[in-house]
Formats: structure tokens, sequence, C-alpha cells
């Protein structure tokens, strides 16, 4: 008790000697500056917090109007598609095909072909597999073979090139209806040889594209006996397409994007063509432009001038008119036919040429191709223009004009204006056939004679000297 008595005593009077010795005045400070923190900590705490609600709140925002866009967007998208729908602006490829069971598939398998990046010629189709459609991995459509092979040096291996575009690779129909497998079927089990044909048709291509494949191919030690080229369409349209000649598939976006990776500006360019594009290609957008009456769903022009985009390869200024480029598709296809020709008497191949049918060259038209018909006729004109010319001189340069093939047909033929359906791809193969049949066994004899000549040479023995 005496203890504690003395330390109650002595506590107050050190307490009041500390201030004049200086050493309570540091536990007062961090006292005060313990509260100021905690005050200070408080106010940055509340402001943290109001900053998270704004963000969320803006964030909540953001993310409803980009909700009630989409919605906005796709009703319009809808309506347009209703309104473009009773228009009968493009009727649906599928429709040709109406009633059989397999074409929804077929048509939603088509709708997911993409391509991927080939040197020279720009694109190849990607590998894919389906019950009616499918790529190998070379970017080939896959062609009907038969089930056995009964190859012997009676029977020799003749090999047979295809080369086109979308026609020939078969857009709108299925592995077994190509053209290519057509042939395959019609010669199979031929007694003189064994065709092995292989279908090189890509989505797009022009015969330039087909050339610089062909050069590929021949360069990797690929040797054809027969190439067959199947062409028209696409050296028609991107003439119309582009305003020049000689070019292929919607040039404009390459010249676009060429070095957009390679640099900071070229990035930038790229986000804001993307941001654009996305824009543009909504539903919103679409029915805009039809409000304002420039709805173009088929995306082409209606008048024919070097696009924007490549006038320094043709200068408007320079455009001689539609005449001239008409001239312009027919001589640069006749140059390609002689290259070709030179590369076939350099590796040992002989190449056919096939000038192919469009619904515009066609005279007696289905009802539902009278509706694959452009409003504006334009296209139909540069169409008719060019064939024509074609015609003029493609007997003479040892080209087959087949664009007639089809008329005074009543029957329907077309799906779109360029693919045909599979009845009429009989009629086009059929054709063909009967052009290649000669040809081919002439060289199967060659080959014949050329393996009965090795085998003696085998047989020979060298008496020594």
């Amino acid at each position: 008790m005496r203890r504690r008595a003395l330390s109650l005593r002595i506590r107050p009077a050190i307490m009041h000697l500390l201030p004049h010795a200086g050493l309570a005045q540091p536990f007062a400070y961090r006292g005060r500056g313990m509260m100021e923190e905690q005050a200070v900590g408080s106010r940055s705490g509340r402001w943290l917090v109001k900053a998270a609600r704004l963000a969320a709140m803006v964030w909540i925002q953001i993310g409803l109007a980009l909700v009630l866009f989409w919605l906005v967007s796709a009703t319009a998208g809808a309506v347009v598609k209703r309104i473009r729908h009773a228009r009968d602006v493009i009727p649906a490829p599928e429709e040709a095909y109406r009633g059989q069971p397999w074409a929804a598939q077929y048509f939603d398998t088509l709708s997911r072909v993409h391509m991927r990046w080939y040197p020279y010629s720009y694109w190849k189709a990607s590998p894919m597999a389906s019950p009616y459609l499918n790529i190998d991995a070379d970017g080939n459509r896959v062609t009907w073979h038969p089930p056995h092979r009964a190859v012997s040096a009676e029977r020799p291996v003749v090999r047979l090139f295809m080369i086109g575009g979308s026609t020939l690779w078969g857009t709108g129909v299925r592995d077994d209806y190509t053209l290519a497998s057509l042939i395959a079927r019609h010669f199979t089990d031929h007694p003189a040889y064994e065709l092995d044909v292989t279908n090189l048709g890509q989505i797009g291509y022009v015969n330039t594209q087909e050339l610089l494949l062909l050069y590929q191919l021949l360069r990797r030690g690929q040797r054809p006996d027969l190439v067959i080229f199947y062409d028209g369409v696409n050296e028609v349209f991107t003439a119309y397409q582009d305003g020049i000649a000689g070019l292929t598939q919607s040039e404009f976006f390459r010249a676009q994007e060429f070095s957009i990776l390679g640099s900071s500006v070229g990035r930038k360019r790229l986000y804001r063509i993307a941001l654009r594009t996305a824009l543009m290609n909504t539903g919103l957008a679409d029915l805009v432009k039809l409000l304002s009456g420039k709805d173009d769903p088929n995306l082409l022009p209606h008048d024919i001038k070097p696009s924007p985009a490549l006038t320094y390869l043709a200068p408007p200024q320079d455009f001689e008119g539609i005449d001239a480029l008409e001239r312009d598709v027919v001589d640069m296809y006749l140059f390609n036919v002689q290259v070709e020709r030179m590369l076939g008497e350099r590796f040992k191949f002989r190449p056919l040429f096939y000038w192919q049918p469009t619904v515009f060259s066609k005279n007696e038209l289905a009802p539902f191709e009278r509706r694959l018909l452009p409003g504006d006729p334009t296209r139909a004109e540069f169409f008719r223009g060019t064939y024509k010319k074609m015609a003029e001189v493609a007997a003479a340069n040892g080209i087959a004009d087949i664009s007639g093939i089809l008329n005074n047909r009543h029957q329907l033929d077309f799906i779109d204006p360029y693919h045909l359906n599979e009845s009429a791809n009989q009629i086009v193969a059929e054709r063909m056939a009967s052009d290649i049949e000669p040809i081919l066994e002439q060289i199967a004899r060659e080959k014949r004679a050329a393996g009965a000549s090795a085998r003696r040479g085998q047989g020979v023995r060298r008496v020594p000297g």
C-alpha cells in the first residue's frame, strides 16, 4: 500500500517535469499526427468510394447504351432484311434447291468457308470437313475418286488439273457434283487409263491467279498431262468492280491493307477503318442507307470507272470508256492463254480453255433466273458486251466459248447470276468429257509406248568391249 501511494505521488510530478525536459512533446505531436492521418485517410477513402461509384455508374450507362444500340440495330437489320426480301433484291441461292433435304446444311457449311493467305495468288480455302463440302489440307476442294484403282503398265495414270474460280471450285454444288468430280465419274474404270483429277479451282480466282498457282505447282515438281482452264465470270466481274481490267477481285482492299501493320501510323489507320467498318455494317446503318435511297446490297458500282483507291494504276483521265475496257478484258485473257501454252510446251501438258456461261448469256430464263437480273442494267450490259467480244476471237485463239451451252432451255440452271446448279454442271461436264476423251486416249497411248520403251531398255545387256 505504501509503495502504491508513493507511485501515485511521483507520476504527476514526472509528467509535470517532462515538458521542461523536452520529452513529453513528441508524444503530443505523435497523437496529433495519428489523428490527422486518420482524417486524411478517411477523406481519401470517401473519394475512392465516390470515384468507384461514378465509374460503376458510367460503365452501367455505357453498357445500357450498347445493349440499346444492339437492340435497335438488330431490329433495324430485321426490317431491312424483310424489305429486301419483299423487293426480291437478292434471291437466296438455296431457293433454287427448294425441297432438297441437303440444301440447308450445305449452304450453312458454305457460309463457314474461310480463306487463308497463299503466296503470289493471294488466298486458298482453309481445310474443312462436312457431309457435303470438304476441303483438303492443300486447300483444294475434295474430288470424287473411285474406291479402287487398277493401275498397270497397260492402264497408266493420266493426270488432269482443272483450274478456275468458284464456278469450278463448286459454289452451290456438293462435292460429288463439281465439274472435277463429274468428269472423274465419267471416266472411271476406263479400260485404257486411270484418270486422276485434281480440282484446283478457288473462290474468286481470275486467270492470272490460276497461272501463278500452276507455276508454283510446276516449280514443286508436279506434272499434269492435261490442264483445263474454266474462266470468264471473274475476268469480267473484276473489271466491272475495279474499273480496270486484269486485277483480282476487290483489289482496292489490298491497296488499303498494304503495310497497315508495319507502322504506328498504319495501325492507327487500321483502328479507324475497323471502327468505321463495324459501324457501317450494322442493321441501323443499313436502315439509314435504305431510307436515304443509298442501299446497295450487291455492293457493286452503278457506273464503271477506275476505283479511287487504284487511280494510280489507271487515272480517271486515262479511262477510255466501256468499250475499251471490254477489249482490255479479252486482250489480257488472250495474253495469259499464250503464256499458259508456252508452259504446256515446256512441261509437256496440254492446256484447254473454256469460256463459261452466265445468266446474262442465257437466252431463255426460268422464273427464278429472271429474278437474278439486277435492277440496274449496267452490269448485265458490260457482261454481254465483253462476252460478245470474246465470241468474235475465241475460235481463232483455241478457246471453247460455251457461254451459250444452256440456251433454249426453260429449266432452272443458275442459283445466282454466275453459279450453276448440279444438273447444269452435268451438261458442262459432258461437253468437256466429249472434248477431252480423244486427248486422254492419245496421252495414254504415249505413256504406254514410253513405258514399253523403258522396259526394253532395261532388258538390254551390254557386252563388255
